[in-house]
């Protein structure tokens, strides 16, 4: 008796949505899923993000750049339309990781609104005299991820809302290799490098798309690490991104960042990691959340910049 019948299980088109102004990042997934050799599940469909995106289905997974989402919810608003819950780790992820796990963290990190750092009269013990600075959760164009001292941090928030979020690290020296691993229920389901320091700590970076040269055997450290931390944390969906560095301790990488799903770029997962983190991006906005994640909410800074991007279309019924 044939069983081809029974070969045919739900291949039913899934619909992904991609609203970027970066035609590279639907048009990665779309070719990586290729690869497979076979077609798809997945119909993506890509927007540049100059107009609204007139229907999201209540199926589809959708990949988003953080300012266009605020655009696109303002834009929600204004229709009487319900908006979108998107899951997204706490903005004090990275610092309370550094607190639990300072091995993994690989430096200290701190969190603080922009109320608080405007008294302060010396930086952080910890974070050191020049830390990294940056919108604990988003970015804005006016307050870059850098090195500031406190003078130089205080002039750049002058202007910020009082409640943005601030996080600040310390020096992690002597990078040579960062990966990627996308985390779906708590498990690393996709893998890629993205970027190769060469000479080690230095500002010369070769990218994944420039054909940076990775270690293999890293692959295996940088997901072990992220099933650690998951397990150590309740993370269950988000990215993971990991450095290796030349003095850190038994070529164990470190977590440099977390970040949603939904607005992570898509590396060379080959096609089964791709699918993996489509299904990842897609399945964690139908799922409830858990006590480590919550619906993201942007930072006001980043509502200042971005809330009117579609102000032509808010009369628009």
């Amino acid at each position: 008796m044939s069983h081809n019948n029974h070969i045919m299980i739900d291949r039913q088109t899934k619909v992904f949505q991609v609203v970027s102004p970066h035609a590279w990042v639907g048009q990665t997934i779309t070719d990586t899923l290729a690869q497979a050799g076979q077609p798809s599940i997945w119909e993506i469909r890509s927007y540049n993000g100059l107009a609204p995106v007139e229907h999201i289905g209540q199926a589809d997974g959708l990949w988003i750049a953080p300012g266009l989402l605020i655009a696109h919810q303002s834009w929600l608003q204004t229709q009487c339309r319900q908006p979108l819950h998107l899951p997204a780790p706490s903005p004090y992820w990275l610092s309370q990781l550094a607190s639990s796990a300072p091995t993994l963290a690989g430096r200290q990190v701190c969190v603080a609104p922009v109320s608080e750092i405007a008294s302060w009269k010396h930086l952080p013990e910890e974070v050191g005299n020049q830390p990294w600075s940056q919108l604990a959760q988003g970015r804005v164009t006016a307050f870059r991820a850098a090195r500031r001292n406190l003078e130089q941090l205080q002039k750049d928030v002058s202007h910020a809302p009082a409640d943005s979020l601030i996080q600040l690290s310390s020096q992690v020296e002597s990078i040579t290799e960062e990966w990627r691993v996308v985390v779906a229920g708590g498990l690393p389901v996709a893998t890629s490098g993205y970027c190769v320091h060469q000479p080690a700590g230095s500002q010369q970076v070769t990218s994944i798309f420039d054909g940076a040269p990775f270690l293999d055997t890293n692959r295996n450290k940088v997901e072990e690490v992220a099933l650690q931390v998951a397990q150590i944390t309740g993370l269950q969906n988000a990215t993971l991104d990991l450095a290796f560095t030349e003095d850190h301790r038994k070529g164990q990488p470190i977590v440099l960042e977390c970040n949603p799903l939904w607005c992570s770029a898509a590396y060379d997962y080959g096609a089964t990691g791709m699918e993996a983190f489509v299904n990842a991006v897609s399945s964690s906005q139908h799922t409830a959340t858990t006590l480590n994640e919550h619906n993201w909410q942007p930072d006001p800074w980043m509502v200042q910049e971005f809330a009117h991007r579609y102000a032509s279309f808010l009369n628009d019924r």
